[in-house]
């Protein structure tokens, strides 16, 4: 296997900028309907990414270019001990997130974003935040804990490589997850032709 070497390392805050999301009054559910995606912590999962069909669409109340997110901007689950980081693509409409997570914003060429958000995935950096997270019904992660994340900096080129193996992985389980939903609905069927008449009545089997 293939070593990795961390040839530097720095704080988060040093790397990025760190926001709130977009600051809603009210409930999201409840504004009219428009061309404004919102992400909210239901849409998304650390296993299959954000559910972008499921995305309430609204109209902002205030608009603002500021407000939209940006191809490479992280976002940042903060609530519940689910904090887990989501990569934001190109995407063909404007999309904003809840106040429930953080944007994280890279401002340094040093490194990628895919590369940060897939190590704010990984056993240390979340074991970080289960460590400093508060509240004692619903855990909740403050912006200083997100700032003081230690980041390791390799050199651009193994970042890239480490992102495009996050990506093949990725890949190689929603696969594997669909082969797996298939065989089970093959199962099913099955199942269901062979074992239903035992269940039917005896006149309901001679009919």
């Amino acid at each position: 296997m293939k070593r990795f070497d961390a040839y530097d390392s720095g704080l988060l805050a040093d790397l990025a900028s760190i926001s709130a999301g977009y600051p809603f009054r009210g409930k999201i559910d409840a504004l009219p309907e428009g061309d404004v995606a919102v992400i909210q912590m239901r849409n998304a999962d650390p296993e299959t990414g954000i559910d972008w069909e499921g995305l309430a669409r609204i109209e902002l109340p205030r608009a603002s270019a500021k407000a939209f997110l940006r191809p490479g901007d992280i976002i940042l689950s903060t609530r519940g001990g689910r904090n887990f980081p989501y990569c934001i693509k190109e995407r063909d409409e404007r999309v904003v997130c809840s106040p429930h997570f953080f944007v994280i914003r890279v401002r340094t060429d040093a490194i990628l974003p895919q590369f940060l958000a897939w190590q704010m995935m990984q056993k240390p950096a979340q074991d970080y935040f289960a460590a400093g997270a508060t509240g004692s019904y619903i855990l909740n992660l403050k912006r200083e804990v997100v700032e003081n994340l230690p980041i390791a900096i390799p050199p651009l080129p193994q970042q890239q490589h480490i992102a495009d193996l996050d990506v093949a992985m990725r890949g190689e389980r929603a696969i594997l997850t669909q082969l797996i939903d298939n065989r089970a609905a093959e199962m099913t069927a099955i199942a269901q032709q062979l074992l239903a008449p035992a269940f039917q009545r005896p006149e309901q089997r001679a009919s």
